[in-house]
Parts: C-alpha cells; structure tokens; sequence
C-alpha cells in the first residue's frame, strides 16, 4: 500500500433511490411518449392516470422499506401522500413525488369504494385510522385555527396491505366541450395497482383490429 493515499468510502445508492430514478425515467418516458403520440385531451389524461399509478406504487415501496404507515390523502383535484408518525399524518419530506400533486383544471379525480371486485374480505379498511374524538383534538395540538388534520382516505401499511380502492380521472363536464371518456386505477389488496381504461360513453373502449393494423 502507498502511504499517504487515503481510503476513500465508496458511496453506493440506497434502494429508495433506485426506485425515485426509475420512476421519474418511467413518468418521463410516458410524457414523451404522450407528446409525440397524440396532443389530444385524451393522451393528457391518461398521462395523469399513469402518474398515479406509478407513484402510489413507489409510496408502497417506500412504507416498506422504511417500515412506515402511509396514507393517500385526496382533496378536490390534489392527491398527497402522507406518512403517521404516531400522532398524526405529515407529509413526508424529501420525497418530491410523493408530495401534493395537483391536477389540471380541466381533469377531475373521483374516489370510490364500493363495487369493487373483491374476493374476500380485505384485511384492512378506510376505517381502520380514523380517530375518535380524542385523538383528533390530540391530532390538533401544535396546528393552526385554520389548519385541520389530515385524515387519509386510502392506507398503505408497511406490510403492503392496501385499503382496497378505485379513483377515476375524467374530465370536467364543466370544461368546454369535455371528451365523455374515464380511466381508473384500481387496487384491491396489495400494489401493484392495475390501470383499465379508457371508458367512453361508460363502456370500456376495445380498439378495432381492423384499423389498428397490426392485425392481432
């Protein structure tokens, strides 16, 4: 050995990294394949569906790797997720993608849990975490007046057991001259979470062979 080199530490990636790469490569590749597919209101839409898709299955990752309960949280036309600390849910800081996300004005989200196809009980529900009254005044020590607690709609347990769910994106019937078309993200027990789509017009959307050329 030289004297006088020092030993330098080798500094590798942790997995939670690998996964934030992957995905942000994943959401990039999808926006461009987007882009140069169509500029339709249809492709913006799906593009949304596949960003909630990838990130809600990263925040399963994260809580389980972390060993942490995560919750989703929508609100109007945002979707966050957030993480328990023992009294309340925070948002979870460093974690760019998994912070508020808000929709385009012209795209609605819609939460669901009813008629979905499940084949058994689920192991855990939308009630699961939510406080009486006294842990909520506990949850609003240290806020506020105007600040609420948040209180999440779809849980994510360190185990990978998932509230089972269904969000919609469509657009706002408000918008002028809104496509009447839907995609979903559905998931039951466990991620990953499946995307299906498009609707149109309420029914599921099956491309004609004829036209797609491929002849499948």
């Amino acid at each position: 050995m030289i004297k006088g080199r020092k030993a330098k530490k080798q500094q590798g990636f942790t997995l939670i990294e690998v996964l934030l790469v992957i995905v942000v490569i994943g959401l990039m590749v999808a926006a461009i394949q987007v882009n140069f597919t169509s500029n339709k209101p249809e492709a913006q839409l799906e593009q949304e569906t596949n960003r909630f898709a990838g990130v809600f299955n990263l925040a399963a990752e994260y809580g389980l790797l972390n060993n942490i309960e995560l919750g989703l949280y929508i609100d109007e036309n945002t979707y966050q997720f957030v993480g328990y600390d023992g009294l309340r849910w925070t948002l979870l800081p460093g974690n760019e993608f998994l912070s508020p996300h808000e929709l385009p004005e012209n795209i609605i989200v819609t939460l669901l849990f009813d008629d979905l196809p499940l084949e058994q009980p689920s192991l855990i529900s939308s009630e699961l975490f939510t406080p009486d009254d006294e842990h909520l005044e506990e949850m609003k020590e240290g806020l506020s007046n105007d600040e609420k607690p948040i209180i999440p709609q779809v849980y994510i347990l360190s185990g990978g057991d998932i509230t089972p769910f269904r969000v919609e994106f469509s657009f706002n019937p408000q918008w002028f001259d809104a496509p009447d078309i839907m995609f979903a993200v559905v998931g039951l027990y466990s991620t990953p979470v499946d995307i299906v789509g498009p609707f149109v017009d309420g029914a599921k959307f099956v491309p004609d062979s004829r036209s797609s050329g491929n002849g499948k």
